[in-house]
């Protein structure tokens, strides 16, 4: 061994005695691995390879404490393994060749002292030439070929692909070693070896339901963080917040109940299905009755569907639930999803509405899920990681990108997407709601007078045999549902509906009586309605014909605090 002086100031020793608290488990493969190909006699570096949280680093730790201890292969025993501080070298200087000269003289003294491992996280960022990365390869490549010194790199799968894939003289050099994620049972197994110190720590006591509980849930509901990360990250949660209600020095049990209302706190996404749930969807067809007109069949089926869904709580591995509403514009399917989300999440906050026609072009596909190149995080993983908790709606599907679809059979399918920069997006706690104008005008030509299941059968029938779906696309969904075109009673009636709504607020802001005539609408709808319109149509005659009407003598003082307008 020789002197490391300019590493000593750039490196922290990893093999050291360190008070080594939990054991590794289910790791013995990875390991032995590792030790084989740093054992080569030339070009023995290797490349760990998995997402964060899947224990990379205790994987390092373990490495290190076995030659440290001598408890490793021959060639590898007693020798130093050393991380790597790459921000402080690079921070050094401003110059390249400056950044290159140290690093250079970091692995120099590494290769003459002979026993030395050294550790580069990230490793990704330092073997390509893209914007905020520097590319070191010319420095590490001639080193990592000779039997001098061993070097381990630690990345991510995407990163790997994206950065040290294609940098062919580094991919040559490292040996690709892969950790998933472990095991529900391994999962269960660190949990276990954990929980004595954190009994000690927090003077609780941690039943074994307790540890299976908290197992099952993260799996099910933290899959932005993999196993055992995700465990033991809820489990030191769970019980710092048992540990601050409980009276300073006693000791507490901690009930499996107790996951589910950390957790729950923890995501805003209930993990039960709670009475006030229950009675939300037993009321949830009078209430949807009430806000859309004249789609009895409609709402019948999606009350039934969302009342299955939910009732498979912590089961699904898909979204909630996922429905296709298919009919001519204008026919309550948009208002049928902000109702939803006003209803069972409290605000149409809980509304994450995307329009598909801004989403035609494939170029357009990053400005929803991400882009690494650009790091401009996506609209649409943005949205559901900040809420994943409400309903996602999906405007006009039918004039989204082809490549744009097959990423949404992908969520509802497996309740997931993964963005633009290699991260799944948890979509299982979503109520999705597409919907289409597609064959709008069939629909009124050839559905008029139909029944309403024979028309469904006609109309998927036609999606599919003009190819504007195909069939496992709409297989996908829970629920395809058509909504039928208005006729000219149901208009009356959501006409008199919104007429109740302005004269409401009229009176409630103006303390003004507004009276609109029925004969006063017959008359606007049969002079103004264009019924392929539907109730957008009428939207505007009552903002035109009424509203306006009422601004204007409001505003010229035409009527008074305490009068009357009568239409």
């Amino acid at each position: 061994m020789g002197y490391t002086i300019t590493l000593d100031r750039y490196g922290k020793e990893l093999t050291k005695p360190t008070p080594y608290i939990h054991h590794l488990i289910g790791r013995k493969k990875e390991i032995d691995q590792i030790e084989q190909i740093l054992s080569k006699s030339g070009e023995s570096n290797v490349v760990i390879v998995g997402e964060e949280g899947v224990g990379k680093q205790t994987i390092i730790e373990e490495l290190a404490k076995r030659i440290y201890y001598g408890q490793t292969i021959g060639p590898l025993v007693y020798k130093r393994m050393i991380l790597v501080m790459m921000e402080s070298i690079l921070s050094e200087h401003v110059d390249q060749n400056q950044k290159e000269e140290l690093f250079r003289q970091v692995f120099s003294e590494a290769a003459d002292a002979g026993n030395i491992i050294l550790v580069i996280r990230e490793i990704d960022r330092y073997v390509s030439r893209e914007v905020g990365r520097i590319d070191l390869s010319s420095v590490i490549e001639p080193f990592a070929k000779t039997n001098t010194i061993q070097c381990i790199g630690i990345t991510t799968s995407f990163l790997y692909q994206k950065y040290l894939y294609p940098n062919e003289k580094i991919r040559r050099i490292f040996q690709k070693i892969d950790v998933a994620s472990v095991s529900t049972e391994q999962a269960l197994q660190i949990l276990m070896d954990a929980a004595h110190t954190f009994e000690k720590k927090f003077n609780v006591i941690l039943p074994y339901e307790t540890l299976q509980a908290i197992v099952e849930r993260s799996e099910y509901y933290i899959t932005y963080i993999p196993f055992p990360e995700k465990a033991i990250e809820l489990l030191d949660e769970i019980c710092a917040t048992i540990s601050h209600d409980k009276k300073p020095g006693s000791l507490s049990i901690i009930q499996p109940s107790m996951v589910d209302t950390v957790l729950s706190q923890k995501i805003h996404v209930p993990t039960t299905l709670s009475e006030d749930t229950k009675q939300k969807l037993n009321t949830l067809e009078s209430v949807l009755s009430g806000e859309i007109i004249d789609q009895e069949e409609a709402i019948q089926k999606t009350t039934s569907t969302l009342r299955r869904s939910f009732l498979l709580i912590n089961k699904r591995k898909k979204p909630f639930a996922s429905l296709l509403f298919l009919g001519p514009t204008g026919v309550g399917k948009t208002q049928t999803a902000k109702t939803i989300a006003q209803f069972f999440f409290g605000s149409e906050k809980h509304l994450y509405r995307f329009d598909m026609s801004s989403y035609q072009s494939k170029d357009d596909i990053p400005l929803l899920i991400g882009s690494i190149d650009k790091n401009q995080p996506g609209l649409l993983a943005q949205s559901i990681r900040n809420n994943p908790y409400g309903v996602l709606l999906l405007d006009e599907l039918e004039k989204a990108n082809k490549d744009l679809l097959n990423i949404f059979l992908t969520i509802i399918d497996e309740g997931y997407f993964t963005d633009g920069f290699g991260k799944p997006v948890d979509c299982k706690n979503l109520i999705i709601i597409a919907t289409s104008n597609a064959a709008s005008d069939k629909i009124y030509q050839d559905l008029s007078g139909q029944k309403q299941q024979q028309a469904d059968g006609w109309l998927i029938n036609y999606l599919i045999s003009e190819k504007i779906y195909s069939p496992e696309f709409l297989n996908r969904f829970d629920q395809v549902i058509l909504y039928k075109p208005l006729e000219k009673e149901s208009i009356f009636k959501i006409a008199q509906k919104d007429v109740r709504t302005i004269e409401q607020t009229i009176q409630k802001l103006y303390h003004i009586k507004i009276t609109v005539s029925n004969e006063f609408l017959t008359k606007l709808i049969d002079q103004g309605y264009d019924r392929k319109f539907g109730a957008r149509n009428l939207e505007r005659l009552i903002h035109d014909h009424i509203e306006d009407t009422i601004a204007k003598l409001i505003l010229e003082k035409k009527v008074q605090e305490g009068g009357s307008i009568t239409l």
